[in-house]
């Protein structure tokens, strides 16, 4: 005859499943302002990437430097967005929907959320940071802001570039201290450190204050 399971034996058994089960499985508990700053450090290594890969430099075109990739934050329908994009061959400072990069996970969809002028393109969801983690306001660091610009450009040896390049005047107009990305929600913030000399970006673990 075969022995049946005792009641105490089962409810050790469903114990130990749940127990293996936490452990296993994704961690559900981290808070989306963490989750959000993971997607865009994965993004801005990714724009670096593409840079290094694709060299822009053309000696017969004297702007050549103006279609270096970038990523662009900005503000879409009163949300916090972000584009990838190369901004040729029309150098408008403005992502073209030809220009913007493929999201490498979802081949078919784009890493944009939208801009003005752009209706034609399968968007991705995610980078509408305020709909999907509750973001509501990005802050770029005088190390690569000016005149309250939101993007961060890349050369082929993956350095960060300041402003938007449209406006730059030569080609090398790198930035010359570090970068700090505040990323905030309406009750706490978080830092994106990219340094100057190498683009090196990391997570600050320092405390931010909103």
């Amino acid at each position: 005859m075969k022995k049946a399971f005792t009641l105490l034996e089962l409810v050790v058994v469903i114990v130990v499943i749940g127990v293996l089960a936490s452990v296993a499985m994704p961690r559900f508990d981290r808070n989306n302002l963490q989750l959000a700053a993971d997607q865009i450090l994965s993004h801005i290594r990714y724009t670096q990437h593409l840079a290094m890969v694709d060299d822009k430099f053309n000696p017969v075109d004297a702007n050549w430097y103006k279609s270096r990739w970038q990523i662009y934050f900005n503000t879409y329908n009163g949300e916090q967005t972000y584009t990838i994009f190369s901004d040729s061959p029309t150098y408008s400072g403005n992502p073209d929907g030809k220009e913007i990069a493929k999201n490498p996970l979802k081949p078919d969809q784009m890493l944009t959320i939208g801009h003005s002028g752009i209706s034609t393109i399968n968007p991705s969801p995610e980078l509408n940071l305020t709909k999907k983690y509750g973001i509501t306001n990005i802050t770029l660091s005088s190390g690569c802001s000016v005149s309250g610009s939101k993007r961060i450009t890349f050369d082929e040896l993956g350095r960060p570039y300041k402003g938007n390049i449209k406006s730059n005047s030569n080609a090398y107009q790198n930035a010359a201290s570090d970068c700090s990305i505040k990323i905030s929600t309406k009750t706490e913030c978080i830092n994106i450190k990219v340094t100057s000399r190498t683009g090196y970006a990391y997570i600050d673990t320092a405390k931010c204050t909103l």
